[in-house]
């Protein structure tokens, strides 16, 4: 991974995360709108905002740390936890894989160089893969 376009690239994250998070999570409860009964009912603000707050603001940050640190092994166990534990609340792969993939289409709507783009493609396939590594170990 090219260090200086995954510092741009964090940094582009930093500034957008709002905006892309709010998209991911609206783009999220339209394709699967049963997502809604998993969320708390106690939820006072809306329910595109907390989505976004409890799953794309957490993959963002989650991309963020990766970019810093140059290791993408920091999601091998966040997404081994997320397929341990979300299917108990209805959170299923497909609703996982699309948060992922749906997540990086977004960022690459940014005004990115060609090598924060294929940082955004190595990246998403490698979550993707580290998901479907844990949903067939978890078989």
């Amino acid at each position: 991974m090219d260090a200086v376009a995954a510092t741009y690239l964090a940094e582009r994250l930093s500034v957008s995360r709002t905006s892309i998070c709010h998209r991911v999570a609206t783009r999220l409860l339209k394709a699967f709108p049963e997502l809604i009964n998993t969320l708390r009912s106690e939820v006072v603000i809306s329910v595109e905002t907390h989505m976004s707050e409890v799953s794309a603001e957490r993959l963002c940050e989650l991309v963020r740390a990766i970019l810093i640190f140059n290791l993408p092994t920091l999601a091998d166990k966040e997404l081994e936890w997320a397929c341990g534990v979300l299917p108990r609340s209805g959170i299923t792969y497909r609703h996982q894989a699309s948060l992922i993939h749906w997540f990086f289409d977004e960022v690459r709507l940014l005004d990115l160089s060609a090598g924060e783009v294929a940082i955004t493609h190595e990246l998403e396939q490698y979550m993707l893969d580290v998901l479907d590594r844990s949903y067939t170990f978890k078989k």
